[in-house]
Parts: C-alpha cells; structure tokens; sequence
C-alpha cells in the first residue's frame, strides 16, 4: 500500500512541471516580440 502513496508524492510534481513548462511557452510568446519591439525602438 506504501507504493500507492509514493506515487501520489511525485503526481504534484509533474503537475507542476506541465504548468511551467506552459508558464514558460505563454511568456515567450507574449514577452519576446514585445522585448525585440523595444529593443528596436532603444527604449
């Protein structure tokens, strides 16, 4: 029964592996074309 347990330990920490990695792609993409467009503006 112990074994069930450990699993249910390591299912939040996958959970929130997926939430960053999708934290990550969604500020890439808001964040990137804005950094260039100031960059390009010297702001």
């Amino acid at each position: 029964m112990s074994g069930s347990s450990d699993f249910d330990l390591y299912r939040p920490s996958e959970e929130h592996d997926m939430l960053r990695e999708s934290v990550r792609a969604l500020a890439e993409a808001k964040i990137v074309p804005f950094a260039a467009a100031v960059d390009e503006e010297g702001r």
